[in-house]
Formats: C-alpha cells, sequence, structure tokens
C-alpha cells in the first residue's frame, strides 16, 4: 500500500515539475522587455533654385506641456539642413504612456531673394503599452493652417528667385536702352545718304530748251543760206 502511495506521488510529482520547468522562460522573457520606447521625426527641406543656405528647423514643447517631457538630442541646437536634403530629431525616449505634443518650424532666414517656407507643425507622438508588455508609439502632424487635417510628413518648401541681371557687356546699347526706357520702342532711323548723284540725266526743261535753240539756230542757217545762194544766182 505504501508503494502504490509512493509510485502515485512520484507521478503527480512529474507534471507539477515539467510545469514549472516550462513557466520560467515565459517569465524570464516577460521580464527581459523593456518598458520604454524610442522615437524619430524625419524632416526634409525642398529648394526651388540655386543656393548654398542652410536651413534651421527648431523643436520644441507645445504651450501646456509637461517641462519633463522627452526632448530629442538635437532639441538644443535645431536642424541645419541644406536645400532638397532631409535629417531626424532622434532618440526621443519615453518611459510611460501618454501624448506628447511637440511644436517644430522653419527659422525665417534673412538671404535677399529668398522665399521662406512659414509652416509650423504641431507633432503628436502617442505612447502606449505593447502586446509584448513594453511600449510602443504612433506620430502625425498637423499644421497651423489646417489643425483639422493630419500630415505624415515634415517638410518645408523655400524658393530662391534672384533678378535676371541685364546684358552689359556684349550689347551694351541693349543695356542702355533698358536702363532708359527705350529698349523695344521705335526703330531709331537710318541716316540719310549724302553721297553724289552720278547720273547723267538732266532736267526735262532744260532739255526741251536746248532742243528748241538748236532748232531755231538751224532754221536761222538755212534761210541765210538760201539768201546767199540767191543772191549769186542774180549776179
Amino acid at each position: 500500500m505504501n508503494q502504490a502511495i509512493r509510485k502515485l506521488s512520484g507521478l503527480l510529482v512529474l507534471p507539477v515539475l515539467l510545469a514549472a520547468l516550462l513557466m520560467m522562460p515565459v517569465r524570464a522573457n516577460a521580464e527581459e522587455v523593456p518598458y520604454e520606447c524610442f522615437a524619430e521625426l524625419p524632416v526634409s527641406v525642398e529648394l526651388n533654385g540655386d543656393h548654398d543656405e542652410q536651413f534651421h528647423v527648431t523643436i520644441e514643447l507645445a504651450e501646456g506641456m509637461d517641462e519633463t517631457a522627452p526632448l530629442p538630442d538635437e532639441a538644443a541646437d535645431g536642424l541645419l539642413i541644406a536645400g532638397d536634403a532631409s535629417d531626424s530629431f532622434s532618440n526621443f525616449h519615453f518611459t510611460k504612456p501618454g501624448d506628447y505634443v511637440y511644436v517644430v518650424k522653419q527659422e525665417i532666414g534673412d538671404t535677399a531673394y529668398m522665399s521662406y517656407d512659414n509652416t509650423v507643425y504641431t507633432v503628436t507622438i502617442r505612447v502606449t503599452n505593447a502586446d509584448n508588455g513594453g511600449l510602443q508609439h504612433e506620430i502625425w502632424a498637423t499644421t497651423d493652417d489646417d489643425p483639422n487635417t493630419k500630415v505624415q510628413e515634415l517638410a518645408f518648401l523655400n524658393t530662391y528667385a534672384p533678378p535676371t541681371p541685364a546684358p552689359t557687356d556684349e550689347h551694351p546699347d541693349i543695356a542702355e536702352g533698358i536702363e532708359n526706357g527705350t529698349w523695344g520702342g521705335t526703330p531709331t532711323p537710318k541716316p540719310v545718304s549724302t553721297l553724289p548723284q552720278t547720273s547723267d540725266a538732266l532736267p526735262l526743261t532744260a532739255l526741251v530748251v536746248v532742243l528748241v535753240l538748236a532748232a531755231a539756230a538751224i532754221v536761222v542757217l538755212v534761210v541765210l543760206r538760201v539768201r546767199k545762194n540767191k543772191q549769186d544766182g542774180q549776179q
């Protein structure tokens, strides 16, 4: 009877031990998941035109946020981003759930002929409990111009448009015309040629006079000749 009880006890202990062994890794894994999460916020800048300026993008806590809320590593100096490039506010470190709200904007510079994008983004990072026991997050943003529409990226568009310089070397007459307001107006008339006439043609009136005088002279000569012949015949 005692032996049977001992065998039965042994059989009962074995499943208990197996169950304990199976539970141990699960508990160990659950304890290894840190109760934290990290976030990154990418920012891009586009530039219409050609310029080498570095654009300054800043981030700060939104009004009403707890001053102890996490800030990224770049919060103190902001980001310097060239045109048509991107960078990120990185290493947000969250250790408890909640909505963390930030303001991201571009500083207005003083470069001549540069139009700066003055969009102000309000960024929300929502931190929640994850299924594995840690934390997870999601990010969205809105703009001051449209606070009811969520955007998925932070982008600034700047435009550099200097005036086109007027030509001054190859076409000084054009540059002068542009300056005094005469370029594109009535063309300057060409001076009248003063070359001497090379034709031998005489005026019509003078020619008629010459012909009449010549004809009269011939008539006179003929009359004189006839009279002389008559006088010679009478003698």
